[in-house]
């Protein structure tokens, strides 16, 4: 009967301790598996035409990412019979919700553009300033757009701004060794 009471026990503890260690990983992850949002946003080289941007991983740390601030970028629109306008914009993904769902995450994020003739910002101790001269035509506008998605690991969504801009994201889990288990084809710019 002790012996029993003492394997019972031990199975009660066991099952304890792994539902008490399973706790802590996402719904949908395995035990040491994380995930990072990758990002990019791109628009058109105002100068050769090609497509310029950049592109950025934030790991996911209790359930958040932090929001991200892309530097301030040219950009140009030209119509026929007109002289070309160009603007400088400043662009920003704020922090997003997100939860854990079987197979991804469910993502809502908030990403503005701010075109003018003129932007200025400040990230730590760097600041950077870049403005179009007062005899070229200038581009001005705001947008700012706030899409949902239900995202399946390694599945690229995108929206499209204004003046050519696109922001894109993917999420991506990584092993507990830190190598990618998922392939995000959201490419290098």
């Amino acid at each position: 009967m002790q012996r029993i009471l003492t394997l019972s026990f031990l199975a009660a503890t066991g099952l304890l301790l792994s539902a008490c260690a399973s706790l802590g990983t996402p719904v949908g992850l395995q035990a040491g598996q994380t995930v990072a949002v990758v990002n990019s946003l791109s628009w058109d080289n105002p100068l050769t035409g090609k497509r310029d941007g950049v592109r950025t991983s934030w790991p996911i740390k209790n359930g958040k990412i932090a929001p991200e601030y892309f530097p301030l970028a040219q950009l140009k629109q030209c119509e026929a019979g007109k002289p070309c306008a160009w603007g400088v914009m400043r662009a920003q993904r704020g922090a997003p919700t997100l939860s854990y769902a079987d197979g991804g995450v469910d993502l809502a994020v908030n990403v503005s553009i701010d075109v003018a003739r003129r932007q200025d910002a400040r990230q730590g101790e760097t600041q950077t300033a870049m403005a179009i001269p007062q005899d070229v035509a200038a581009l001005t506008g705001r947008q700012q757009v706030q899409p949902s998605w239900k995202l399946k690991y390694g599945k690229v969504e995108q929206v499209e701004l204004d003046y050519g801009v696109r922001y894109q994201v993917c999420v991506q889990r990584y092993d507990a060794a830190g190598k990618a288990i998922d392939t995000c084809a959201i490419p290098f710019i």
